[in-house]
């Protein structure tokens, strides 16, 4: 095998390990027809995973204590936005909870409890994520380079 062929092989190696380490962006499509009931049981997210909520007027994204997301109440709002892009990135395992406040748009079905886990570490912070993120690229580039002297 040339020597070309040899570092594509564990460039590509390198690579797919290292998109184990990468954060994933989810996005929801956020309106009134939406079923966000089952979203957190069929969408994984995990600490460092960003969701982003894409909509239109007269939308928003409203998170929620879980006694207010139960009755689609709006009293004490934890943050609110209506710009049309919402980004949230979890830092922390646990469930936080969205809704719309437009209208009955919340009491229709639109609003969604996202459920985060860490399964590497029951109390992650941001140094335990950037460790894990290093150690698994640290493994991309140890199996890109047994690749290479393989061949």
């Amino acid at each position: 095998m040339s020597a070309l062929a040899k570092a594509l092989v564990a460039l590509a190696a390198m690579a797919a390990v290292a998109e184990l380490a990468a954060a994933k962006t989810h996005t929801i499509q956020w309106s009134l027809n939406g079923n966000y009931g089952d979203w957190s049981a069929s969408n994984t997210v995990n600490v460092g995973d960003t969701v982003v909520f894409t909509y239109g007027p007269p939308h928003t994204v409203d998170e929620l204590t879980q006694a207010e997301y139960t009755a689609c109440t709006f009293d004490h709002t934890v943050s609110r936005d209506s710009s049309g892009s919402t980004s949230i990135t979890f830092d922390e395992p646990g469930t936080r909870y969205f809704a719309c406040a437009a209208g009955s748009h919340c009491d229709q079905g639109q609003k969604v409890a996202i459920t985060v886990s860490d399964v590497a570490s029951p109390a992650p912070n941001k140094g335990n994520l950037a460790a894990g993120v290093a150690a698994k690229l640290a493994l991309g580039l140890g199996v890109g380079g047994a690749l290479l002297a393989a061949f």
